[in-house]
Formats: structure tokens, sequence, C-alpha cells
């Protein structure tokens, strides 16, 4: 049995082998673990008792993982390693083109068009590959990612661009809840996209920033 925090452990999102839906495994000493439940931060009595419940009943090993806002509980499963290649889902580029348009046309409406060349400049700047491969800054504006195809970003591009979009945030609107205006552009999504990138979301530490 393991209380591990989020800087011990890798937690990497697989395709599910029977089902149309990506599945959270963790990774710690070349054991792999699948998500069993999640508690609030003010649940630690709780995510205690039922570790310790397990850590008595079960003959597989589990983890207690202690986040910031959050306590989750895995248990160890076997699993093809291979198939911990990263495979970065769909919904996690349309998602991050959908919040840069959102929050783009926020500045522009809200702050004037010379607060959204100056957000524009930033973020090519900052990105310029990327943005490139979507045809510049007029086609990462432009396109519909429900309907056209887009190119296919690494996790971590995209992680530094949400982490990238709320500083901007930050810069152009102070410390208002910008974040659940610039969220609500993902109701655009199907239902599947939106479970499938807000379990993303709420696993990396990214969720301290979009989702507190």
């Amino acid at each position: 049995m393991f209380l591990l925090t989020r800087e011990d452990v890798d937690i990497t999102n697989i395709q599910h082998p029977k089902k149309a839906q990506k599945v959270p495994i963790l990774s710690y000493q070349d054991k792999t673990f699948r998500l069993l439940k999640v508690f609030q931060s003010s649940q630690h009595t709780e995510a205690q008792a039922l570790f310790k419940d397990l850590t008595d009943s079960e003959t597989k090993p589990c983890v207690l993982l202690e986040e910031p806002f959050r306590y989750s509980i895995w248990r160890q499963i076997h699993i093809d390693m291979d198939l911990l290649q990263p495979s970065v889902p769909a919904a996690y580029g349309k998602a991050c083109v959908l919040l840069v348009q959102a929050l783009y046309s926020d500045v522009e409406q809200f702050l004037g068009d010379n607060q959204a060349k100056k957000f524009a400049i930033a973020l090519e700047r900052k990105f310029p590959q990327l943005i490139q491969s979507i045809g510049g800054l007029g086609g990462l504006l432009r396109i519909n990612p429900l309907m056209e195809s887009i190119p296919v970003w690494e996790e971590s591009e995209l992680s530094s661009l949400l982490l990238e979009l709320h500083r901007l945030g930050t810069r152009f609107f102070g410390q208002s809840q910008f974040t659940s205006r610039t969220l609500s552009a993902l109701d655009e999504l199907p239902a599947d996209d939106q479970t499938v990138f807000f379990n993303w979301l709420e696993l990396s530490l990214l969720n301290q920033l979009w989702l507190a």
C-alpha cells in the first residue's frame, strides 16, 4: 500500500479496450494502477478510511494519492506497458481551440481591438509552431473544430497553451472569474468530448487554475 503525492507518480490516459473512452492510469515504481474513487480535499477522513479498508482486505496493492484539492484511491492492475505511450484524444485539441477563440473574443468585445491585438501577439510569440500548424492566428480564430479537422498536438503543447491562456486571461481581466465564462464555450462540444477533456483537466495540475 502506498500513500503518495502527485510528484511521486505519472498519470496517463489510455484507450479503454472495450469502450469509446479514455481511462486514467497511474504509474509508480513499474506498477500500474486504475482509479477507484475520488474524494474532495475536505473528505480526508473518508479517503483514509476506505484506504485502510482496502489495505486490510485487498490482495492487490493500492495507492492513496494526495493532491492539493483532492484525494484519490487507485488499485493495481496489470497492463501492457506499450499502451501507456501517449495518445492524445481529439477532444483535447478541439477544446483548446474553442477556449482560445472564446478568450480572444472576450478581449476584443470588452477591451477593444488594440488589446485583442496584444493578446494575439503574445500568443503567437509563445506558440509560433503550434499556431502556424493550423494556418496562423487567423486560421486558429476562424476554424470550426467541430466540423473541420485540426492538427494533432502533443499533450505537453496543449498543457502549455492552457497555462498561457490562463496567464493572459489574468493579465487582461485581472483576478476576475473569467475562467467560467471562457469554459462555457465548451458547451458546444459533444457531451462525450466534454467528459474526456474535463477528466483530463481535473487530473492535471491545471485544474488548480481553470477549475478552482
